[in-house]
């Protein structure tokens, strides 16, 4: 290998590790920041707390479900206990389940 050849190389190795970097980052939160309590924006009594160890519970009302969940980019998976699944989307501090309805990050 010669001079250019290795120069070259390391102008390609040095965006490639800093964009690894950036992504091994990113992995490391995976939903973290999304741990807490979010109300109803129609019924604030109705809560969806998301826990740290990837198991969620919602209570509206007199019932409760809980599960697990897992986000992937802004979409929220809840596995309930049943084994049904629903979905809705996560963005900063805002679900949107699949019926259309806010939950605020208390």
């Amino acid at each position: 290998m010669n001079f250019d050849s290795v120069r070259k190389v390391v102008r390609l190795a040095i965006p490639l590790s800093m964009l690894l970097c950036a992504l091994t980052m990113s992995g490391c939160d995976r939903g973290k920041s999304s741990v807490g309590t979010y109300l109803s924006e129609k019924n604030p009594q109705d809560i969806t707390e998301l826990k740290s160890d990837g198991t969620f519970l919602v209570h509206q009302g007199k019932m409760d479900v809980s599960g697990k969940y897992s986000i992937e980019g802004k979409t929220l998976t809840l596995t309930l206990n049943s084994g049904n699944v629903m979905t809705g989307a996560i963005d900063g501090k805002t679900i949107t389940d699949d019926t259309g309805e806010h939950w605020t990050k208390k």
